[in-house]
């Protein structure tokens, strides 16, 4: 099932210049009636970010580039990022993948030499290739895939509802954005209408999911700036994000809030919403103030502005997304360009900057928390009466029966080429779920296109000219998560 603002690319379409590769993934061809599985198709999700909408369109195989000059256009926008989204869309666990773009530079003086997967200011299992003449970095090729643990294929024959324990924990802190994506992809194939109460709690919980990973960030640039007294409020503050969390949904990263059809918490209660606003407004406060601080600091301000530059050119070849594009001036945020319910009703400004660098990358993101905190009370003000799952205190059998796909709604519920599409912003950009149930109502694929993944060609094309010391501004500017990529 794709929602209202997906175009699908037949023929020949109006596509604008400012197109951007956002995923590739394959879907398993279904048996005929001879019982032979049809062909093995490979499909492609753009951002056509001038038009603000998704466009999906088949992998072009090369007489199709003759045939359609708008398809040869879309492969144009993305020779770098192409490449690399098959190599991943086929990678196994245990098998590293170099992102490197356009090979290694060679020269007089020219040398490369290997850092990580386990080393000193890397917080997780990944390495690096650099290409330096000692200084300054010529090059560098990021290398992932050191822990893939298979999620999308360990999940297969699962149940959905089963499936979204693991779905959720990819990358723990980003699991509200997983898990919700996962969720909403699930409902729509299963045409499940899920509460709207719990679609704006999944939103509150995204939101709070978001300045959390946004203060972190901030508190590793300040560590890296050796402000450390700084840097350790702004943790506090994240700690204080986490408790919330756990309070009002369960689980200090979110785990497990949600479920197909709806969410197991409860803000119905307006006390307990004034109160979680009140804690988020106070703590929203408390970091603008410090934000404030530094931007007075010469010194954080001299490591970050005109560091790790990313171009708005560059940025849209190489698929960047999240504050990282944003960042270098694209105008895409999914809670605007592809807005599941709640986000069509409520407001979310779009904080961007054209500056390209760390500081502008970061500018954002102190923006954002902003924003999100706007966006909370919004979303809480709003908040629906009602039910916040189905069958919720009783066993719902018609709940049950569309969920366990059962005969008599299988066949008029999905035909047999339907898939479910979903985008999510997620606190490092647009996440990316594409999921196929079989005739049971079982995960017959899933395929995922986390931010981070999408973000490292950016981020080593951020590095080039830059000293090493840079290295460490330019890598939390961009929010990276081995975990997310890796998944």
């Amino acid at each position: 099932m794709l929602r209202k603002f997906v175009e699908q690319i037949v023929g020949a379409s109006p596509i604008s210049k400012a197109i951007q590769l956002s995923a590739v993934f394959k879907i398993a061809g279904e048996h005929d009636d001879d019982g032979r599985d049809n062909k093995e198709e490979i499909l492609a999700i753009w951002a056509d970010i001038e038009n603000n909408k998704t466009i999906l369109s088949l992998v072009p195989s090369v007489e199709e580039l003759g045939r359609k000059p708008e398809t040869l256009l879309l492969c144009q926008s993305s020779l770098s990022f192409l490449p690399l989204l098959i190599k991943s869309l086929y990678s196994t666990p245990g098998s590293q993948i170099d992102l490197d773009a356009h090979g290694l530079a060679e020269g007089y003086g020219i040398f490369t030499f290997l850092y990580g997967p386990v080393t000193f200011g890397v917080p997780e299992a990944g390495g690096f290739k650099f290409v330096t003449y000692g200084e300054r970095i010529v090059k560098v090729a990021p290398t992932i895939n050191f822990k893939r643990r298979g999620i999308e294929q360990s999940i297969v024959g699962m149940k959905p509802d089963e499936a979204l324990l693991l779905v959720e924990r990819s990358a723990g802190n980003f699991s509200a954005s997983y898990s919700t994506c996962f969720a909403t992809a699930v409902e729509d194939s299963l045409r499940i209408e899920t509460p709207e109460a719990a679609k704006w709690i999944r939103a509150v919980a995204i939101e709070l999911e978001r300045i959390y990973n946004h203060l972190h960030a901030f508190a590793r640039e300040a560590e890296a700036a050796t402000q450390s007294v700084a840097a350790n409020q702004v943790h506090a503050l994240k700690e204080r994000v986490l408790r919330l969390n756990a309070k009002y949904f369960g689980h200090r990263f979110l785990f497990g809030f949600n479920e197909i059809g709806g969410v197991k918490c409860d803000l119905s209660s307006r006390e307990d919403r004034e109160e979680l606003f009140s804690s988020v407004r106070e703590i929203a406060k408390e970091f603008s103030e410090i934000v404030d601080y530094f931007l007075s600091s010469r010194i954080f301000l001299d490591r970050l502005q005109n560091t790790a530059r990313l171009s708005k050119e560059d940025a849209l070849s190489l698929g960047a997304v999240g504050p990282v594009a944003r960042g270098s001036g694209i105008d895409w945020d999914d809670r605007q360009s592809y807005p599941i319910e709640p986000y069509s009703d409520i407001f979310v400004p779009l904080e961007t900057s054209n500056d390209g660098d760390a500081m502008g990358r970061m500018m954002v993101r102190i923006r954002e928390v902003a924003s999100s905190t706007v966006a909370i009370e919004e979303l809480l003000d709003r908040l629906p009466a009602g039910k916040t799952k189905k069958g919720a205190g009783e066993k719902n059998a018609e709940f049950q029966s569309t969920l366990s796909f059962s005969a008599t709604t299988t066949t008029s519920s999905l035909t047999q080429s339907d898939f479910s599409l979903c985008r999510i912003e997620s606190p490092s950009g647009d996440l990316i779920q594409i999921v196929k149930l079989d005739k049971r109502g079982r995960i017959k694929s899933l395929h995922i296109r986390p931010p981070s993944f999408a973000n490292w060609l950016s981020f080593a094309k951020s590095l080039e000219g830059n000293v090493f010391t840079d290295f460490q501004f330019s890598f939390e500017s961009f929010g990276l998560s081995y975990a997310d990529s890796d998944r």
